[in-house]
């Protein structure tokens, strides 16, 4: 999910567009997951052959500014994440 969220956070994109750089996905995940839970919009041009996008919604794109946000505090305290277990697992002999 979180992939879908940050792959889609630049504007709408297709399915296989999105296959090609989230492996794994599929569009039951995409309609039945995503778009259920108002995370996803899928809109569909009447023309032939059919085209679908997806995008985020405005609760998608909080949702991925929030998650953007634990990825980056994450990376910003990577090294002291990193020493703390070090230090744990040599006090605990592992």
């Amino acid at each position: 999910m979180i992939l879908i969220l940050f792959s889609l956070v630049d504007g709408p994109d297709r399915f296989n567009s999105l296959k090609t750089r989230i492996e794994g996905i599929s569009q039951l995940m995409l309609t039945q997951d995503m778009e259920r839970d108002g995370y996803v919009e899928r809109t569909v041009y009447p023309q032939a052959p059919v085209k679908v996008e997806y995008e985020l919604t405005d609760m998608g794109q909080g949702l991925a500014k929030a998650v953007w946000g634990l990825v980056s505090w994450a990376d910003e305290h990577h090294e002291t994440i990193r020493a703390a277990r070090q230090t744990y697992d040599e006090e605990n002999g592992y």
